[in-house]
């Protein structure tokens, strides 16, 4: 089982945001994922993204210039690039660190193929959000370096629309 589905299941009952992406989400494992460099970031990519698409992801890199540590700014930015990059966030993990979960966001290319320019974890389990609205409610001015769905400076906004609480 892949340890980021593995970690969310185990952990589905110590939180809202848990159990969320538990029930919402989708594990990527690290059989399906390539680190890579892209426009002079290393990246995670799933193994399936076509020449064409690492072109896409290529510019969005270039254009929307992702900082180290800002996973959740990076990944709405990728989407605000193109709507092709959809907001995805949950949990990564990487193999060769005894840790659970990190909260984490990143992109899927058309909603299937994981895209992660802020930083190349082994293992991702998350749900992607698609909705126009909501997105649009955290970037801008309102760019969020706190996430959507773990967002506590919102008072967990995202998860109690949806009754987790």
């Amino acid at each position: 089982m892949n340890p980021a589905s593995k970690y969310v299941e185990e952990s589905r009952e110590s939180s809202p945001m848990h159990r969320y992406v538990s029930d919402c989400g989708q594990g990527v494992s690290k059989q399906d994922i390539k680190h890579v460099t892209i426009a002079g970031r290393r990246v995670a990519l799933s193994e399936a993204v076509t020449d064409e698409e690492r072109t896409l992801i290529e510019k969005a890199v270039q254009a929307t210039m992702p900082s180290n540590k800002e996973c959740f700014a990076n990944a709405l930015k990728m989407w605000q690039y193109n709507t092709r990059f959809t907001y995805t966030e949950g949990f990564a993990v990487m193999s060769d660190l005894n840790h659970g979960g990190i909260e984490h966001a990143w992109c899927t290319l058309d909603g299937e193929k994981l895209v992660d320019v802020t930083r190349a974890f082994d293992h991702y389990y998350g749900a992607i959000i698609s909705d126009p609205d909501v997105l649009e409610r955290y970037t801008g001015s309102d760019l969020t370096t706190s996430g959507i769905i773990g967002n506590h400076h919102d008072r967990f906004e995202f998860l109690q629309d949806r009754g987790y609480r």
